[in-house]
């Protein structure tokens, strides 16, 4: 692997024949250049919602969270996903001020974002929560608007890597609480025992305030969390 894409969607259904994404959270990493910060991108897209499920919509608070409710369908915007470092140059030149978080950053569509995207994504690995479900919608968005998406057809799911975490935790030491300790303990006989459908995040020390759930952005940086919290950190 060269680079991570650590990736997350919000859309409109959860079968892409009927739905399509509306955001986009994106961070890039490039793992020949472990000195480098990681490389946040944050979109949104006006969906046509004539075929949208109403559950997802509510799900991913679209009314509540789209900026762009006021554009044409296909119309997009690129937002700011941090504030701007002290002394960094790179948004001066939209603006003489640093963004806030979800500022709108510039004016694009549907068409300039797939061609920003898909040479970003050209070869890198694909990290996500369900990678599967992200790789349908991300290439039905590319291929509509033209352009296609060539990441690496290896993807790491973080579900699938915490669940593996866990169980090399417990092949080494069979007692839960030995392995995980007092605090964790509870997360993880509450997935064995099957009182939870997956492994809480919290079994590796990650939480997520609960405003950035079903945020693509705040889910995007989740991902690259747990990922780091079980590999060890970068």
């Amino acid at each position: 692997m060269k680079k991570l894409a650590f990736l997350d969607l919000e859309t409109t259904s959860l079968d892409e024949r009927q739905g399509d994404l509306w955001e986009i959270g994106l961070i890039m990493r490039d793992l020949q250049k472990p000195a480098e910060r990681d490389a946040e991108w944050w979109w949104q897209v006006r969906p046509d919602l004539s075929l949208a499920d109403a559950n997802s919509v509510q799900v991913g608070r679209y009314y509540e969270r789209c900026r762009i409710t006021f554009k044409d369908v296909g119309g997009g915007r690129r937002l700011a996903p941090t504030t701007l470092v002290d002394g960094s140059p790179w948004l001066k030149e939209y603006t003489g001020k640093p963004l806030a978080e979800g500022d709108f950053y510039m004016n694009d569509d549907a068409k300039g974002i797939a061609r920003t995207i898909a040479p970003m994504l050209d070869g890198v690995t694909i990290v996500a929560n369900n990678p599967a479900f992200d790789r349908r919608f991300l290439t039905k968005f590319l291929r509509v608007n033209g352009q296609l998406l060539t990441a690496h057809y290896r993807m790491i799911n973080v579900r699938d890597l915490l669940i593996g975490y866990i169980e090399g935790c417990l092949s080494m030491l069979r007692d839960v609480e030995e392995a995980f300790g007092p605090e964790i303990a509870p997360y993880v006989l509450d997935w064995l025992n099957g009182a939870a459908d997956s492994p809480a995040w919290e079994i590796v020390g990650v939480k997520q305030d609960p405003a950035t759930r079903h945020t693509a952005l705040g889910d995007a940086r989740l991902v690259r969390d747990v990922y780091d919290a079980i590999r060890g950190g970068r």
